[in-house]
């Protein structure tokens, strides 16, 4: 299966046979065949006729919206699935505050194990990198003595805020990064961590929405309008798996450079033959098989996310015991 990525501005993406065509005058841009393809994902000023629309909300194929920069703007999304009864029991637990705070500290849990387990893998031996290991193993333990979410957020923030202390680390050349800012990125390292977060958040929402989750009911983000808070829950434990570690083999492998982006009143943004680059990348990644952790059986990114999203829905149904975050392996 393929996702779709339009980032050529004013292409015009339309149905033809059994394919999906993206031209930009006569020129035609992209092929694929809708029986391979996922979803589509529309970059700035893209179009796509309303004939086409209709066909991939019946085929199931949802299309997302981003701004030129990343920013997420909405989604055209198939219908839920017909399943009431899991969204029912979603409100249940999201209004018993101890299910609710038992099932964020999981999400938490997740992120800071594998935010360590990162930090680790890249063998980079400091005062700093030791010191933002020790922080996030101590908050790992703080964790659990949790009586609340606004507590557990407080630990989370401390968590994240020693990862990207050792993160810094990691980074082979200065690129001006010094810590996570965004609204707007300030620098090629936030503005890439904000694009992927945007891409593997969206990933996280369609599967809720395949399995029959209500995405703005979240455990850990509490709801906000607006704010698909359960998908923000879901990504935390992905975060540095597979975004951060993709863009520290871009930068330190020099696939993507300090040339590549370009500064405007609205932050740091990708030029266009970079984005693509980047673009491409990233799926490749969400593709990569591997042993899954837990299961035995190869898997890819994509298809994790999806498991990690229907064993949340065994456990809301009592089908499985706890929930247990997508650990990468020490």
């Amino acid at each position: 299966m393929a996702i779709l990525y339009i980032t050529q501005q004013g292409a015009v993406l339309h149905k033809s046979g059994n394919q999906i065509v993206v031209k930009k005058d006569r020129e035609i841009l992209q092929e694929i065949p809708i029986a391979q393809l996922d979803e589509v994902v529309i970059f700035g000023n893209g179009h796509i006729t309303t004939q086409t629309m209709g066909y991939l909300l019946h085929k199931n194929i949802p299309v997302s919206f981003l701004s030129t920069q990343g920013k997420y703007k909405g989604k055209l999304q198939p219908p839920y699935a017909k399943d009431t009864l899991i969204r029912k029991q979603q409100y249940a637990v999201a209004e018993n505050p101890l299910r609710c705070l038992a099932l964020a500290k999981c999400f938490v849990r997740g992120k800071l194990i594998n935010a360590i387990r990162f930090a680790q893998r890249q063998r980079t031996k400091n005062a700093d990198v030791n010191s933002a290991i020790h922080s996030a193993r101590q908050t790992l333990e703080k964790l659990e003595r949790a009586d609340n979410l606004e507590s557990l957020l407080g630990y989370e923030g401390v968590g994240a805020a020693a990862h990207y202390r050792a993160f810094r680390q990691f980074l082979a050349h200065d690129w001006g990064f010094t810590t996570r800012q965004f609204r707007p990125p300030p620098d090629p390292i936030n503005a890439m961590l904000s694009l992927g977060y945007t891409l593997l958040h969206n990933h996280v929402y369609t599967f809720i929405n395949v399995v029959g989750f209500d995405p703005y009911c979240g455990y850990f983000h509490q709801p906000k309008h607006g704010h698909a808070a359960l998908a923000s829950d879901l990504m935390e434990e992905f975060r540095q798996i597979i975004v951060d570690g993709y863009v520290l083999t871009l930068v330190n492998n020099n696939r993507i450079k300090p040339a590549d982006f370009e500064r405007t009143n609205k932050g740091i943004r990708f030029t266009k033959k970079a984005l693509d680059r980047f673009l491409t990348g990233y799926y490749g990644r969400m593709q990569q098989t591997f042993q899954h952790p837990t299961r035995n059986e190869k898997t890819t990114y994509l298809r994790s996310i999806e498991l990690q999203v229907r064993h949340l829905a065994r456990v809301i149904t009592g089908e499985d015991a706890a929930y247990k975050p997508f650990l990468v392996r020490a």
